[in-house]
């Protein structure tokens, strides 16, 4: 259900564009594998129209030599022209840097019929001299109906005595037929925080627009900004994130009705919990949705939530503390730690349920893949004092960090909440009241039990559900 390239390789940035009823999911596969695969990068072409089946065509918009710009086909845009198919992507060569030439410059494709491209030799857009040469990339364009101008947003950095993390820049070209640009010298978005805006995004919903990017310096975050003109000021609202650091370099699509995320789930080295995060993982659709102020949130799609279908049968097994047993449900007590366990968690399913709580003192929430009497597990932890959703895991690392910093989103309870957690190996997401999306990984606990708990707090849990296909 969740995609991941074949064989030893990921899926990269994904690049969404809707068509003739399909999601078509452009993304970068990297395929780690240098001695049989060779370096660089294509554009990979998966295709669905369910968020759920998935048909991957390979690669469509092929990678280029070492001596050409686009050994690695980096991130852009997709667009129709006219009767063409037009494609805005980053030539990316490290090799080219070290000969003293700029390593990234934009470049073009053509097609009929989105599966056969011809790379456009003639066109290049590259970096001027005001601007830093080596980063000027992921093209995105859009019509601004008000101008009746094509607009380019690029990724780039200025060339100033700032801090090497604040020169980051969001840049737009102009151009009247969407095929010969000139490059804005007004910043589109210039915020003077991060070392560059990845993968930028632009759309509207409603009486808003929204900026989308990727940032790699202060969190590794997909964030929004919002404002009531294409063209800013741009607002940043409290919460200007999707999701946490294990979903990265999201961009949309609409299919007319709603607008879905795409992002990747990124996998760790040697695919172990402790070790460094990766570029690259699995591909993760979120759906958009427009809060009433205007701020947005994502989550699950339907057809997703409705995948898991088949309700399985759950057993009590090991238990502890305070704990009522309700008709529906369970009770705990707002004293010590209380744990109920179910039995054998499978490798791929979902969990529903729904907590009340109005105890903001300790901690709560899921345990998943119990193994070894408790002492090996992950939590899926609610920190009420700290409006604070996250990860944590048995045994930890570093016994001073107690959960994963590097997953974690804000999230305020309310009286009454669902939560759906979804898992597929070792990718897990979740999700709460329609409103709040944590994505996660579970590398070293294969299997275990499954269950509730709560640490100086009183939450009944109710309506508790497994579901497998």
């Amino acid at each position: 259900m969740f995609y991941r390239a074949p064989g030893k390789a990921v899926c990269a940035d994904v690049i969404p564009f809707y068509h003739d009823g399909e999601f078509k999911l452009f993304y970068l596969r990297d395929y780690r594998d240098i001695e049989n695969c060779g370096e660089g990068c294509p554009w990979c072409l998966l295709t669905t129209k369910d968020l759920v089946n998935y048909v991957d065509h390979g690669p469509v918009l092929l990678r280029g030599t070492q001596g050409e710009q686009d050994l690695y086909v980096f991130t852009g845009c997709c667009i129709k022209l006219g009767d063409k198919f037009v494609i805005y992507y980053t030539g990316h060569n490290p090799h080219l840097r070290r000969q003293g030439f700029q390593e990234q410059k934009i470049l073009r494709a053509t097609s009929d019929d989105l599966l056969h491209w011809e790379k456009d030799k003639d066109f290049v857009f590259e970096a001027p001299d005001y601007l830093e040469m080596h980063d000027f990339r992921d093209p995105f364009v859009y019509f601004d109906e008000e101008k009746q101008l094509y607009c380019m947003l690029i990724a780039a950095r200025h060339k100033n005595n700032d801090a090497t993390a604040h020169k980051g820049v969001t840049l737009v070209a102009h151009s009247k037929n969407g095929y010969d640009w000139e490059l804005s010298k007004q910043d589109f978005y210039s915020p003077h925080a991060y070392f560059t805006h990845e993968c930028p995004d632009l759309f509207k919903m409603g009486d808003w627009w929204y900026l989308v990017f990727s940032e790699f310096t202060d969190k590794i975050l997909t964030k929004y900004r919002m404002a009531k003109s294409p063209n800013g000021p741009w607002i940043t609202p409290k919460v200007d994130d999707f999701d946490g650091h294990a979903f990265y370099a999201a961009k949309s699509a609409t299919d007319g009705k709603r607008r879905i995320m795409f992002g990747w789930n990124c996998i760790k080295n040697n695919e172990k919990d402790d070790d460094w995060w990766q570029w690259g993982g699995t591909i993760i659709p979120h759906e958009i949705v427009q809060n009433s102020d205007g701020t947005l949130s994502v989550k699950c799609p339907d057809e997703v939530r409705a995948e898991y279908n088949k309700e399985t049968p759950y057993k009590e097994t090991f238990k502890m503390g305070d704990i009522q047993k309700l008709e529906n449900g369970y009770a705990f007590g707002g004293e010590y730690k209380n744990i109920q366990l179910f039995d054998k968690m499978p490798e791929n399913g979902k969990i529903e349920l729904t907590f009340e709580t109005e105890d903001e003192r300790g901690d709560f929430g899921v345990i998943l893949r119990s193994a070894d009497h408790l002492d090996r597990h992950y939590l899926v932890k609610i920190e009420p004092k700290h409006n604070r959703l996250t990860m944590d895991k048995q045994p930890r690392k570093d016994g001073t960090i107690h959960f994963m910093p590097d997953v974690e989103r804000y999230f305020v309870p309310k009286k009454q909440n669902q939560m759906t957690i979804i898992f597929q190996g070792s990718v897990l997401e979740v999700y709460i009241n329609d409103e709040v999306a944590m994505s996660g990984r579970m590398f070293d606990v294969k299997e275990g039990d499954w269950g509730i708990y709560t640490h100086s707090s009183k939450v009944t849990f109710k309506n508790i559900k497994l579901y497998t296909k």
